[in-house]
Parts: C-alpha cells; sequence; structure tokens
C-alpha cells in the first residue's frame, strides 16, 4: 500500500457506540468486530481498501490516563474530545515506519508527543484471534485540539484489512476527504506545510487545501462551510471551533447507495456535482458525503 502519511483513517467520537454503529449500518457501511484498546476505548471500523472510519468511544473510564514516555493520554485525548463536541476527534495519517517519519517530523520542526506502542486482540471473520502491534506517532495540536494528527503504522496490516469487511451494501470503497471548519483556515496552513510540505497546500479566502497521497484536507470558514454543505445543518457552535465536520467516501455505485439510504429511511440532499449529502445527525454528528468514484 503505497500511501505514505495520506489519510488513514479519522476517528469519529461518540458516547453511545451501539446508536453509532446502528446509525453508520443505516447508511449502508459493513460494521466489523469491536476491539479494546489498553488506554480504555473501544472502536469499531469501516474498512476500505486503502483507507477506513474508526467509530470510536470509551469503555474503562478508569484506564484514560494511561500514558507513554512523553506523558501523553491517548484515551484521555479522546475523552476530551468527546467532551467538547462528538464527531471526529482526530485523524490518522498512514505509516509504514513510525520510527523514520517520527525522525521526518523533527527535521521538519513539526512538534510532536512522541511514539505510542501498543497491542491489542484483533478479531478475525472465523472467530480466531491474534494479537495486532501497532506503532502511532501524536501530533497533536495542543493550541487547537481537534486539528490534530497521528501516524499509524500497522505492524499486522492484514489483520487490519481484511477482506470480508470491505463490502459495504453502499458500495463505499475509501475515504476521499475531511472537512473542517475554523475561524481562521490561514492561520493552519503552516501546520499542513509542515506534515506535507508547501506544495501540497493551497489557500484561498476563506479555504485552504492539502493534497495527501490518499484524499483531500480542506479547512473552510464558516461562511464558506455554509455553502459548501448547503442542505445540511452544521451542527458546531462557534465556541466549539475548530472543528472537523465531514468525511467524504466514494462509491462504486451511486444509485446502490441512494437505494440503501432510500430503504432505510435515510434523509439527504443531492448535490449539484453530482453526489449526496447526508446530515450529521444520522453519523455520529458527522456529515458524510457519498460521491461517485473517479
Amino acid at each position: 500500500m503505497k500511501n505514505h502519511l495520506g489519510i488513514d483513517h479519522p476517528l469519529v467520537a461518540v458516547r453511545d457506540m451501539d446508536k453509532a454503529c446502528q446509525d453508520f449500518a443505516r447508511l449502508g457501511f459493513f460494521i466489523n468486530p469491536r476491539h479494546h484498546h489498553p488506554w480504555g476505548t473501544d472502536n469499531h471500523l469501516l474498512m476500505f481498501p486503502e483507507n477506513f472510519i474508526e467509530v470510536i468511544s470509551v469503555y474503562d473510564p478508569t484506564k484514560l490516563d494511561l500514558t507513554n514516555e512523553k506523558g501523553f493520554a491517548f484515551g484521555r485525548f479522546i475523552s476530551n474530545s468527546m467532551a467538547r463536541r462528538e464527531g471526529i476527534s482526530l485523524v490518522a495519517l498512514h505509516s509504514e515506519d513510525a520510527r523514520a517519519d517520527h525522525q521526518l517530523m523533527a527535521e521538519r520542526g513539526v512538534d510532536n508527543q512522541g511514539i505510542v506502542d501498543f497491542r491489542r486482540v484483533a478479531h478475525r471473520p472465523d472467530g480466531s484471534e491474534e494479537e495486532a502491534v501497532v506503532s502511532l506517532v501524536m501530533l497533536i495540536n495542543e493550541q487547537v485540539p481537534a486539528i490534530s494528527h497521528f501516524f499509524c503504522h500497522q505492524h499486522k496490516p492484514h489483520l487490519v484489512w481484511v477482506k470480508e469487511w470491505m463490502t459495504h451494501a453502499n458500495g463505499a470503497n475509501g475515504i476521499t476527504g475531511v472537512s473542517y471548519i475554523a475561524p481562521a483556515p490561514e492561520a493552519l496552513a503552516e501546520r499542513f506545510i509542515g506534515i506535507y510540505g508547501a506544495n501540497a497546500v493551497t489557500l484561498e479566502e476563506g479555504y485552504l487545501t492539502v493534497h495527501t497521497d490518499r484524499g483531500i484536507f480542506e479547512v473552510l470558514s464558516r461562511a464558506k462551510a455554509q455553502e459548501r454543505f448547503a442542505g445540511v445543518d452544521l451542527a458546531v457552535t462557534d465556541a466549539q471551533l475548530p472543528s472537523g465536520v465531514a468525511i467524504r467516501v466514494s462509491t462504486t455505485s451511486l444509485d446502490q447507495a441512494k437505494a440503501v439510504l432510500v430503504k432505510n429511511g435515510v434523509a439527504f440532499v443531492a448535490t449539484d456535482d453530482g453526489g449526496v449529502r447526508i446530515p450529521g445527525h444520522y453519523a455520529g454528528n458527522t456529515i458524510i458525503e457519498i460521491y461517485p468514484e473517479i
């Protein structure tokens, strides 16, 4: 998988995991088995061939303050994020060598909270189990926590990218974008340039785009976002900004995706540029857009 620091998986933090999974299933996504982290969070993954959506919640608050050697507590970060606002908590970027990418960030002067190595039990479709090994490089934005990222290096990718988990009733086959709203998008340019380089970042008035090796980040002013997400509510207050608000996915068949939404009674907006837009209350306070694959 050649996807260096591209969008690996946005984390959608929810207070009620069971309800959130039911909601995502109504949209036509296949939900894989629940897994547990050593720091008190649990998750379900919505898998695609090259990235995925992670729905994450807290199952054991007593474990949230488990820290790495730099004092970073992943579970507490998720819990604090949920307390501010349900929805996109942070976004993982794909890495196949966490330590090399950690060094790359040091060379580029990008602050980070060090490496988190952990293991968890992975459940296979046949019911068997194996230990998954994962290394993370935490790129937490301490001034603006909601615009945070981490590198994710799966040492046993076969335990995550499981063929049986990638068939979705809505035909979804990949994440192509993640959207944020911020009072001043230009203020985040330096951060993204540090991670991706200046050539990946484009800045216009009220609108910042970042081209990665797998999908696009966009940061919009509220005014731009109201235009961009016409037809659905932006369920985020000024006090909650900046914040991640939307995930765009591709599908092998837009007609198939629409049919699932209609069958399951999910309201959506047909966009002017050939996709569908689903209000955030159907998906963990996250707007979902579905477009035909290019």
